[in-house]
């Protein structure tokens, strides 16, 4: 086994149990803090993990749990794309109790009151609470359900469902969790990448932080790296050879840089929910920053001419 071999051999693991242990601890906090709380007797919230920890593709540096706390009174939706005639009837919302940034400010209450200090508000989207000896950070983040109404092939109309969260800013976003779960789980399939997809996102995540720690880029979001690798095709994956990592690798981070130049394909990639660009309005990246870590992991790892 080459020495690189070796190297991403350690990086394609998951966390340890250790670590998987805090994060479950992590939950089950979160959920208690919103249970015991008095101020949401009388409506109904879900907690939906996701993120790296939901999907399997964490690391040790970037081991917080996500957690959306979700207000089931009621949803926001988008039916700009359906005809006039088509559109969703407007009903005055019932049960409005805590809407908008309402919902927030109580479940800050909540989470402040189960963790004092360690309750952190200042973020401009989840409330953040603090890692100690038995629990990694977790990130609790307030949630409203979504709907994106569309056609399908028959014309009729569908709509994808997903998670809409109020900044401090006033800015809504909007995420599509569970379909970026379902898809992930079918690209790691045997049949499609050998379960490999996983791993590659995990060498990358901690090839990033090992840039970060040398000084040779800025840090960019864990979840980023999970997005350049599932827009890698699948036939890249599953080298069968004596060193099947570092072939796997080499030809992701070789398309990723070639996709990702000026005349490349990347504008039109989507996130790992297939639903939002890529490289839309409003991300916290750009194509440039995609193609500079692609090369800079190349450089770094000296993966060939």
């Amino acid at each position: 086994m080459t020495a690189l071999e070796e190297k991403l051999t350690r990086y394609k693991a998951r966390s340890s149990n250790t670590e998987q242990e805090k994060q479950e601890r992590a939950k089950r906090m979160v959920r208690a803090a919103v249970n015991g709380w008095s101020g949401f007797t009388d409506i109904t919230l879900s907690l939906l993990p996701k993120g790296s920890y939901k999907n399997n593709t964490n690391v040790r540096a970037d081991s917080d749990v996500d957690i959306a706390v979700i207000h089931e009174g009621f949803y926001y939706f988008n039916d700009a794309d359906l005809r006039e005639g088509d559109k969703v009837v407007r009903h005055p919302i019932t049960r409005k109790r805590y809407a908008g940034a309402d919902f927030r400010g109580e479940l800050e209450k909540a989470m402040c009151a189960a963790y004092g200090t360690d309750c952190d508000t200042s973020g401009s989207t989840a409330i953040e609470i603090a890692e100690n000896g038995g629990r990694v950070k977790a990130d609790v983040v307030p949630s409203f359900r979504h709907r994106k109404y569309y056609y399908d092939a028959q014309g009729n109309v569908r709509y994808f469902e997903g998670t809409r969260t109020l900044r401090t800013n006033g800015e809504w976003v909007i995420n599509y969790p569970e379909q970026q779960y379902a898809n992930g789980v079918a690209k790691n399939h045997h049949d499609r990448t050998g379960m490999r997809y996983k791993q590659m996102v995990r060498i990358l995540k901690r090839v990033e932080n090992d840039l970060v720690t040398a000084g040779k880029i800025e840090a960019l979001p864990s979840y980023f790296m999970e997005c350049l690798v599932y827009c890698v095709p699948d036939n890249f994956f599953n080298h069968q050879s004596d060193t099947p990592l570092t072939d796997d690798f080499t030809a992701i981070v070789r398309h990723i840089w070639n996709k990702t130049k000026p005349n490349g394909t990347a504008k039109s990639w989507n996130e790992p929910n297939d639903i939002k660009p890529l490289f839309g309005d409003r991300q916290k990246w750009s194509i440039d920053d995609a193609h500079q870590l692609a090369l800079k992991t190349w450089q770094h790892l000296e993966l060939g001419d």
